[in-house]
């Protein structure tokens, strides 16, 4: 914890369970009224410091005809401030709204900063609002002819160089109709040290330059949302995503009438009422990479197959993220730190396509998952979780998604060394088709779900059960569902005092786990 003078403290604290504690204090800034401290410093990350956060200049003192170009001044202004080409710092957007037509590009060391929050701190609070805001363009859809083009709208933050990009983000911004993409270059060429903290971001959402499908019938002024394209999307070694918020928004969703849709085999049907829903995306994409086959086809990936899988210092913690649909969190990493967030996807969404292409159906995705953890050495702990699976468009089924916690052998890795604790969810924990497991603790989860098994630890994949070492599934609380362990051959496998609560308990140990001290399950 920061101590500082009692007058001064105003702490708003979150418990990452062992983990650390996130304070958020309301600090003093400096003489001239520019902030110059690090706004992670409590949460001890050895590199936010290095930041050249007392190198800062007033976006508001620089010439220019709009905000982007009194923007790329001050960048200008900040490199060279620094001199011989270690330039770096940050422009400082003082309290009020900036518009921008276009998209923001981000110089190599530079972070866009907002004037602190002053009453509320922390962004899993409803009343938390950076009084610094981007307004980016606003999608005005016209529903005939060739619709209105993509390019009108859509923009968002970006790298100017993506092959570098290192000490750059954002902090303390509120967002609305953009969205944040750190990249990367070709090959995977990429730095680190990259930071999004204390921003909120709001219709995010942006549109498949795929859709509309013409060959399939479909309108050309169809539009819809880019499957897998997040609201805030970072890579590199070193990557911080921390307190910041992705509310529920959708103002400016809108509803388009004869939408047409494909039924298979040539056959298609027109919609009314398909929406452009812009909370209809994915939250957070950190290092989220395939590395290894689809399908449990195995082909895992490992630093020597997939080495930007491997990247290490991601921490994403004690971020809010509202979803109508989609994925909340993602990632993958060598010892990524995924904690105390706080995930709500909607219920009750009627989801005619997941596609904008096709109908759905029962069997149908779209894509409805807490967190998706990727790669080794991950720790996924206190995470808060409300997930629910989308209606298809006969309004009678709900399709297949709606996944709390998941690490499947689709584009990933083996298991290694990994942590599931105190995570609290009404969707399952499962390690699926992602054999050997070799050191998994799930300890102190509380998970409460429909249907189905409430904690599945299996190691196999297609092509049968693998081996499994080094588990331990302890003192986890468990509704609705069991416990299932398996793998072979198994070694030092132990299940130790969950306990069940309600009827459909069964602890199914296929990998010769030993059992002690659980309570409630049937045999």
């Amino acid at each position: 914890m920061l101590h500082l003078p009692p007058s001064r403290r105003d702490l708003l604290l979150l418990s990452a369970a062992g983990l650390g504690t996130l304070a958020l204090p309301r600090w003093a800034f400096a003489a001239e009224g520019l902030p110059t401290h690090d706004p992670a410093a409590a949460l001890k990350l050895p590199w936010t410091g290095r930041f050249k956060w007392n190198n800062v200049v007033d976006v508001t003192k620089f010439p220019g005809d709009d905000w982007l170009a009194k923007l790329n001044a001050a960048q200008a202004a900040v490199v060279a401030k620094d001199g011989a080409g270690t330039g770096g710092g940050v422009v400082f957007f003082p309290a009020g709204t900036y518009e921008f037509k276009d998209h923001v590009k981000l110089k190599d060391g530079i972070v866009l900063r907002g004037a602190e929050p002053k009453v509320v701190s922390l962004a899993q609070n409803d009343r938390y609002d950076p009084p610094t805001k981007f307004e980016f363009p606003k999608y005005k859809p016209l529903l005939e002819g060739d619709g209105t083009p993509i390019d009108t709208a859509f923009k968002g933050v970006y790298l100017d160089n993506p092959t570098g990009g290192q000490f750059t983000g954002l902090v303390h911004i509120a967002i609305n109709r953009g969205h944040i993409h750190l990249g990367e270059g070709e090959n995977h060429a990429c730095k680190g040290h990259r930071i999004v903290f204390g921003c909120v971001l709001r219709n995010a959402a942006v549109a498949d330059e795929n859709i509309p499908k013409l060959a399939t019938g479909q309108h050309k002024w169809q539009r819809f949302t880019k499957r897998h394209h997040a609201a805030i999307d970072v890579v590199g070694e070193n990557v911080l995503i921390a307190n910041n918020r992705l509310p529920r928004s959708g103002e400016d969703n809108f509803a388009m009438k004869g939408y047409v849709l494909s039924l298979g085999k040539g056959q298609t049907q027109a919609f009314d009422d398909v929406v452009f829903d812009y909370d209809n995306r994915p939250g957070l994409y950190i290092n989220h990479y395939c590395v290894g086959g689809s399908g449990g086809s195995g082909d895992d990936g490992t630093p020597q197959s997939h080495p930007f899988g491997f990247r290490k210092g991601t921490v994403i913690r004690d971020n809010y993220i509202y979803n109508s649909g989609r994925m909340a969190i993602g990632f993958c990493g060598d010892g990524a730190l995924c904690a105390s967030n706080i995930i709500r996807i909607a219920r009750d969404v009627w989801r005619p396509t997941a596609t904008g292409e096709a109908m759905t159906r029962g069997s149908s995705t779209n894509d409805n998952r807490a967190i998706e953890m990727r790669g080794w050495r991950w720790v996924v702990d206190g995470n808060d979780y409300e997930v629910h699976r989308n209606w298809a468009a006969d309004r009678k089924y709900l399709i297949n998604d709606g996944e709390g916690l998941m690490h499947e052998d689709h584009c990933n890795s083996t298991i290694q060394d990994s942590r599931l604790t105190n995570n609290r969810g009404n969707a399952y924990l499962s390690i699926y088709k992602c054999g050997p497991i070799d050191g998994l603790l799930v300890e102190g989860n509380d998970i409460n779900v429909a249907r189905g098994t409430a904690i599945m630890v299996v190691a196999d994949r297609n092509s049968g059960r693998q081996p499994i070492s080094n588990v331990t599934i302890a003192n986890n609380k468990t509704r609705g569902g069991g416990i299932a362990v398996g793998g072979e051959p198994a070694k030092n496998v132990v299940v130790k005092n969950n306990k069940h609560s309600g009827t459909g308990g069964k602890i199914d140990n296929r990998a010769a786990a030993k059992l002690e001290g659980n309570e409630g399950y049937n045999a």
